[in-house]
């Protein structure tokens, strides 16, 4: 699961990350609201932890607009010092999903999240300048359908399964090819190379001596 992690704290912002990276999660993290925006642009995420004040100013109401219209299937969750009712109604009445009071619990903010994963479970990949849709296995580039080949199609998607594992050229040779044995591990190279020249040509990151991977 990929999560973007929003807050002003920079000490709390990378224990945040710390504790649920451990947890095997996918963490991007921003300490102001124009690299929010920035993050919300260029990928896709299926969790947004939000806090609600960055530098004294509530930027709750800017922010999940403009996520919840970037991407409707996202989760948000606010965390926050404000913790009243009211605080709290208002912050689930301006598009939130949950609310979380600071200072919190690391297990309560996982449990949270993991809460919010299951209910937004994004249809779409976001890379960029480019979109790939997990159900339909359409591919948009610089707003333009790219056709793949049978196999260019199955490995990217093989990759997009498990996003963060590192897959190694026998894995992807087993998991693509019905005679995996008369495959050279050459082969992965050139079906990755064609990838990338039809598509952003970082989707795909080279993890030297192990594998391939998307994140």
């Amino acid at each position: 699961m990929r999560i973007l992690i929003a807050d002003d704290e920079v000490v709390l912002l990378e224990l945040m990350k710390e504790n649920l990276q451990f947890d095997g999660f996918n963490i991007d993290t921003v300490n102001n609201k124009d690299e929010i925006i920035n993050y919300l642009d260029s990928y896709s995420y299926q969790v947004l932890v939000l806090d609600r004040n960055f530098y004294g100013i509530d930027i709750m109401n800017d922010v999940i607009k403009y996520a919840k219209n970037k991407n409707p299937n996202m989760g948000i969750l606010i965390i926050s010092a404000l913790c009243s009712v009211d605080d709290k109604v208002n912050g689930l009445l301006k598009g939130a999903d949950d609310y979380l009071e600071k200072p919190f619990d690391n297990k309560e903010l996982k449990a949270r999240i993991l809460a919010l994963g299951r209910r937004f479970k994004s249809s779409e990949f976001i890379f960029e300048d480019t979109i790939i849709n997990i159900e339909t296995k359409q591919v948009i580039a610089k707003d333009k359908q790219i056709i793949l080949s049978k196999n260019e199609s199955a490995l990217l998607f093989l990759l997009l399964s498990k996003r963060g594992y590192i897959f190694s050229k026998n894995e992807i040779i087993d998991s693509l090819y019905i005679h995996p044995e008369n495959i050279l591990p050459n082969s992965i190279d050139e079906l990755i190379s064609r990838i990338r020249k039809k598509i952003n040509p970082k989707i795909i990151k080279t993890i030297k001596t192990r594998g391939f991977m998307i994140d």
